[in-house]
């Protein structure tokens, strides 16, 4: 077998304990502290397996452990930032249609003064018509 070297240099609970995903592993999986044995022995008390063995598979497993904690917080922060991107993006979306809702009740008012000036403008022509009609009509008799 060869030599691994234990990566953790501290406690999971230090390294991770702010992560709420790795906290809920740990309090499910870890809650019992492991007791510590004097090996006397070169093998457990089987026969089949010696303590080295299980000190490397100790340390492989604490260094696949570690790695895991590392790769959830890396999740953890890229899902706080997409969540703030997703924030900002959200916000300007807002703006833009609150800016656009505001620019349409400005036209629509516009168009209800145009819609306004065009019916005082219609009347105005309608009584220039009728006093031309009339002006023609006193022309007529006069020249008669």
């Amino acid at each position: 077998m060869s030599k691994s070297k234990l990566k953790v240099k501290q406690s999971y609970f230090k390294s991770f304990g702010h992560s709420p995903t790795f906290r809920k592993v740990m309090e499910k999986w870890f809650w019992i502290k492991p007791q510590r044995k004097r090996v006397a022995y070169a093998t457990c008390e089987h026969g089949r397996v010696d303590y080295k063995a299980l000190k490397v598979l100790a340390v492989k497993q604490a260094n696949v452990i570690q790695d895991l904690g590392n790769a959830i917080l890396a999740s953890e922060k890229n899902r706080a930032k997409e969540k703030l991107e997703l924030e900002h993006v959200k916000n300007d979306a807002l703006e833009r249609l609150n800016n656009q809702k505001a620019t349409i009740i400005k036209l629509e008012n516009e168009l209800e003064n145009a819609d306004d000036v065009i019916s005082q403008k219609i009347d105005e022509v309608a009584e220039l018509k009728e006093s031309i009609l009339l002006a023609r009509e006193e022309v007529k008799n006069n020249a008669n």
